[in-house]
């Protein structure tokens, strides 16, 4: 497949590229700095320089895909807009391209999913990340909103290590209580990456993501 990758030079969006390009598929990248991303030269992605908060930047880098996966993040800025900011612009670029096909990387505790963090990350999430889980909450409603074949991935906090392939994915409208626990990033990439070329039973659903 052609995929559009945004965050590709972050912590998880760096997963995503590689197991992408391992998979064999082709992927267009829109970053800020074409210097951060080892993968440049590889005749198998294509780089657009731009701004993911940039209909016109993000419509560029997503023509000719037939999925989009937005995995850009924060990094320690826990007071971010980044969600919000990028959120209109990205679907606004999507229909402008023609692409349907979303995954979107979002955060358990985002807005109203505090309800389903365990009580120790929900009260850390509120004390610590209250304004950007709050950002993520109202850019998740934004997504759902759209008339894009969505899915809004809610990982629980990240660890580091090697992708397993043993996570659980969990409804968030299902009928289990509180979840916690830890999802190394590069587990969460291969979900955004199945989610992205499968679609599988995830479109217009928000899923849980944590290890077994």
């Amino acid at each position: 497949m052609q995929l559009t990758v945004l965050g590709a030079t972050g912590p998880i969006g760096r997963q995503v590229l590689r197991q992408a390009l391992a998979a064999g598929h082709r992927v267009t990248v829109l970053v800020r700095d074409p210097a951060r991303l080892p993968e440049r030269g590889d005749a198998r992605v294509t780089v657009v320089v731009g701004d993911a908060a940039c209909a016109a930047d993000v419509e560029e880098a997503a023509r000719g895909s037939q999925a989009l996966v937005c995995a850009l993040g924060p990094g320690k800025d826990y007071r971010s807009a980044l969600a919000t900011r990028t959120a209109g612009p990205v679907l606004q670029a999507m229909a402008a391209a023609g692409v349907t096909r979303l995954v979107w990387l979002s955060a358990l505790g985002s807005g109203d999913t505090v309800r389903r963090q365990s009580l120790f990350q929900a009260g850390a999430s509120r004390l610590v990340m209250g304004a950007l889980m709050a950002d993520k909450g109202i850019a998740d409603e934004t997504v759902a909103r759209s008339d894009r074949d969505w899915t809004i991935a809610l990982p629980v906090m990240f660890a580091d290590g090697p992708a397993t392939g043993t996570y659980e994915t969990i409804p968030l409208d299902g009928t289990r209580g509180r979840v916690g626990g830890r999802i190394s990033r590069a587990d969460v990439a291969d979900f955004l990456l199945t989610a992205a070329t499968g679609g599988g039973p995830w479109v217009r659903r928000r899923v849980v993501l944590t290890r077994r």
